[in-house]
């Protein structure tokens, strides 16, 4: 029963302005331009501003160690089976390889079980997912942009990553973000009443022009797109649990550390993938199926 409330409130409201861009897609109410501008305008001014907000706030000196190296090499330890299998066994191309196995890997954390965490639990008590959307964004997206420009250019310098950097405001705003956050500096109170107000946008902005963008992808799931659906609402998650319960004490906050590793996969690789010219079919039907999937898992977690 706890499950079905937790359901209609809040992972429904917050997965229903997806559906409604997929919705508005199928009916030509919105094109993919108007998904595209959209989604770059959040990722580039909306998305930064509400994490560096929450990265700035976030007392990560308190990060918890234990827990956090532990969902990081369940990361390491899947996304390298992930790519094998994508490049061994389903043949896939060495960049597509690279985003099927972070799909397997990344969560929507910032822009999916941040907000349904803080509408369950309060802003003060997620710190166990602000640390996951810092994890992320500086080690595992990072590390699979540099990924990704190695196989295109065939070499990645200390410039080159310094460049990349600097064109990227999610990870300005995490870096500037961390600085605050280690500082132990507060926000003036007219930033964060501008960070609060603006940064609110970045969810529901990102997650509509995403279900426009994914209202033009044809479903036609093959064993690549059924093994790493499975991988990111399975294997991703038990690697994390069972690291979670050998390696650490029972610990309450462990739960967010779950439900983050548990949520449907990330929009980044999807993006990604635009960027780069891989092709986005798999990549896409994994992000809708693990959408749909996990309202009911993150439920029973929640």
């Amino acid at each position: 029963m706890e499950a079905l409330v937790v359901l209609q409130d809040p992972i429904l409201p917050v997965f229903a302005i997806m559906a409604l861009g997929f919705v508005m897609g199928r009916m030509g109410v919105s094109s993919a331009e108007d998904a595209l501008l959209v989604n770059r305008i959040a990722m580039s001014v909306f998305l930064p501003l509400m994490i560096f907000g929450v990265v700035a706030n976030a007392p990560i000196r308190d990060f918890a160690f234990a827990p956090t190296l532990v969902y990081l090499l369940a990361e390491a330890v899947v996304f390298a089976g992930g790519f094998w299998l994508a490049r061994r066994v389903f043949q896939r191309g060495p960049r597509e390889s690279v985003l099927l196995a972070f799909s397997g890997i990344f969560a929507n954390n910032a822009l999916y079980i941040l907000p349904i965490s803080v509408l369950l639990y309060g802003r003060e008590n997620v710190l166990p997912v602000t640390t996951l959307i810092t994890l992320d964004a500086v080690v595992a997206f990072g590390g699979a942009m540099i990924a990704m420009q190695l196989m295109e250019k065939g070499r990645v310098s200390p410039g080159m990553v310094a460049r990349t950097v600097l064109r990227t405001p999610m990870l300005i705003a995490i870096i500037f973000g961390m600085g605050f956050g280690l500082s132990g500096v507060a926000l003036p109170h007219p930033v964060q009443t501008f960070l609060d107000f603006n940064g609110a946008a970045a969810a529901p902005l990102a997650l509509f022009a995403l279900g426009v963008a994914l209202s033009n992808t044809a479903f036609r799931p093959d064993r690549a797109v059924v093994t790493f659906t499975l991988i990111k609402l399975a294997v991703f998650p038990a690697a994390v649990a069972l690291g979670l319960w050998v390696a650490t004490d029972n610990d309450p906050a462990h739960g967010l550390f779950l439900l983050g590793a548990a949520g449907p996969a990330g929009a980044m690789g999807f993006s990604m993938a635009l960027l780069h010219g891989v092709r986005t079919e798999a990549i896409a039907q994994v992000m809708i199926y693990t959408c749909v999937l996990t309202l009911f898992s993150l439920a029973v977690l929640a």
